[in-house]
């Protein structure tokens, strides 16, 4: 069982240190109040605080994806020669987001084999090591 979060009072909104326990406990709350959220959407702050989980602050929103980012990246990659590589800026240094970069991109890129090392600063290293094909 994990840890309990304590919450505390910051203006208007009740707030809890981890924005991503924060985000879980938003949804338990609008569930535990107005039933379950639709598919697509997401339970979200008004006030803009990401670790407020006060019920009043709670609306449901849309679920806002970044459809081209990954595609236009895998573009730039298919133009690349086997061995080249390129740096893309802002991804994170955490394990997570470099994670979910590289699934989003192995998805984008399809038949383009490649390789995404996290750099120190904070960006990804993407290199094209290969295309995928018949006996590849």
């Amino acid at each position: 069982m994990g840890k309990f979060s304590p919450t505390r009072q910051h203006g208007d909104c009740e707030e809890i240190d981890n924005p991503s326990t924060a985000y879980g406990r938003r949804l338990r709350n609008w569930i535990d109040a107005h039933g379950s959220v639709p598919h697509g959407q997401v339970v979200d702050a008004s006030c803009g605080n990401k670790r407020c989980i006060a019920l009043r602050h709670a609306y449901v929103r849309p679920r806002v994806e970044q459809p081209g980012k990954y595609r236009k990246i895998a573009a730039r990659v298919h133009r690349l020669k086997v061995g080249q590589h390129f740096d893309v800026p802002g991804i994170g240094a955490d394990e997570r987001s470099r994670n979910r970069f590289r699934s989003g991109l192995y998805a984008a890129a399809r038949l383009d084999r490649v390789s995404v090392r996290g750099q120190p600063d904070g960006s990804v290293r993407v290199t094209k090591v290969g295309v995928w094909g018949i006996g590849a």
